[in-house]
């Protein structure tokens, strides 16, 4: 692992203690990773498969999260999606969930309610990813330009439901 790598994922384990270390009560905070889906091919098909560079950033995630405790990793049904939580969930012993990036406001009621105080990776797309965060946390991000991969979404929830949102860039 390189040194930028360690880094981010020794600053992304202090976002995570830090937050909830806020917290005086037993109760913990909800953390959510969204991350948009890997480098896709070029393709025709409305469900390209992952190119060699997505296959090797959809790997690194395992490193850049080896330390954090994940409860659960959501995708879309999207081939490009699942291929990219797939080794992270095989590194964790996790099921990929799905979702439907058609209902993203029901499915931000769903997470904030079924996973709270855990841990929880979503792999979405250039639109539905920060459209969901903006549906968890009230903020107003922008859609990702196509040719953006390097972006996540990490979102605090505390127990009281008051949401911290950081955009990290994670570049490989």
């Amino acid at each position: 692992m390189s040194l930028k790598y360690f880094l981010n994922l020794l600053l992304f384990s202090g976002f995570l203690s830090i937050f909830n270390s806020c917290h005086p009560t037993n109760e913990k905070s909800t953390s959510l990773i969204l991350i948009r889906h890997a480098e896709k091919m070029i393709a025709s098909s409305n469900d390209p498969q992952l190119s060699t560079k997505g296959w090797r950033r959809a790997n690194e995630l395992v490193h850049i999260f080896e330390a954090v405790d994940i409860d659960a990793i959501y995708a879309s049904p999207y081939r490009r999606a699942v291929d990219t939580a797939r080794p992270l969930a095989t590194a964790k012993q996790l099921e990929i969930l799905q979702y439907d990036p058609n209902k993203l406001v029901s499915f931000a009621q769903e997470i904030l309610k079924t996973h709270q105080g855990e841990t929880v990776v979503i792999i979405g797309h250039s639109n539905t990813t920060p459209q969901l965060t903006n549906a968890l946390a009230g903020t107003e991000y922008s859609d990702l330009e196509e040719t953006e991969y390097d972006w996540l979404y990490f979102v605090e929830m505390s127990p009281e439901g008051t949401p911290n949102v950081k955009k990290l860039r994670i570049q490989m």
